[in-house]
């Protein structure tokens, strides 16, 4: 038995396939299946089933599964336990993040973490929150930015992020200081693909309808620009504004206020590592002074 194949255990039981967990993993499916097959043959016992479904663990599965996520983090303790340095001088992150914090937060976070822990080496996978969700599980990534809530994942709460409906210039609620969802029911919707789309649909259900969607966009700018050329309005958090708006647009906020919640998720063997914290700890100083580093766009209606 090996600490690899537990790894990749744990990875396919918080992903639901063999796929997945190889994808968040970066290995071949082949590596994925051959490690499992070489942790049963070990153990003796058949750990999951397969089928069109998915995966499902069997019982002595979800026995092992407890057992192979302690043995991680053990073995996550033992390698810092065994260093002189509270951080090695071989030290690295990986990092997950979002388009949208990429760009309005990240660049001054790194400023932050590199005068704390300067000689530490920083990797970044920019995705969606599902991406960096499975990559947090499947060891992919040692901490990533993600919305809360989140299940069996550990996680710190680190910011409310509002969130804008956006429209062209000529629309006739464009003049307006305030919207309320109810109101955008009716028009032309460009759904942002990704992060936002739960939390959008999740808001417009409380109004008991679903938006008219007439397209599903996934990077900011192309989204912005077809609000811009009237081809519909669209609803997008201020992280993802860009600092200089398209000429024709305007951005309202809500009554009531929307937000999303943003937190730093955490992969469980990393969650006590002196890199990690010293991220945690640059990230929620950066949030509380996120007003003054980090101005949103003017705009109609702010």
């Amino acid at each position: 038995m090996k600490i690899s194949q537990c790894t990749v255990f744990v990875a396919i039981a918080d992903t639901g396939s063999f796929t997945n967990a190889a994808k968040a993993l970066a290995i071949s499916q082949s590596a994925v299946s051959h490690s499992i097959a070489g942790l049963e043959s070990s153990l003796g016992v058949a750990l999951m089933t397969r089928d069109r479904g998915g995966v499902r663990l069997t019982e002595a599965g979800r026995r092992v599964l407890t057992h192979a996520r302690a043995l991680l983090l053990h073995a996550e303790q033992m390698r810092q336990a065994a260093s002189v340095q509270p951080v090695p001088a071989s030290a690295s992150i990986r990092i997950g993040t979002s388009q949208s914090f990429a760009a309005r937060l990240l660049p001054r976070l790194l400023t932050e973490y590199r005068a704390r822990l300067p000689h530490v080496e920083i990797s970044l996978r920019e995705g969606t929150d599902r991406q960096i969700t499975d990559w947090l599980r499947g060891y992919a990534v040692d901490i990533g930015i993600v919305t809360l809530p989140k299940e069996n994942l550990t996680t710190i709460p680190l910011l409310r992020d509002e969130m804008f409906a956006v429209l062209p210039g000529g629309h006739p609620l464009a003049g307006s200081t305030e919207l309320e969802v109810h109101e955008l029911l009716d028009k032309h919707f460009i759904m942002p693909v990704g992060d936002s789309e739960p939390i959008l649909r999740t808001v417009f259900r409380t109004v008991g309808r679903e938006p008219v969607v007439r397209y599903r966009v996934q990077e900011v700018n192309a989204l912005l620009a077809m609000v811009a050329e009237g081809h519909g309005v669209t609803v997008v958090p201020e992280l993802a504004l860009p600092a200089v708006l398209p000429e024709g647009l305007r951005v309202i906020p809500f009554t009531p206020r929307i937000h999303r919640h943003l937190g730093i998720g955490v992969r469980t063997v990393a969650r006590n590592s002196p890199t990690v914290a010293a991220f945690v700890t640059a990230a929620q100083s950066l949030a509380q002074g996120r007003r003054s580093l980090t101005p949103a766009p003017r705009a109609v209606g702010w």
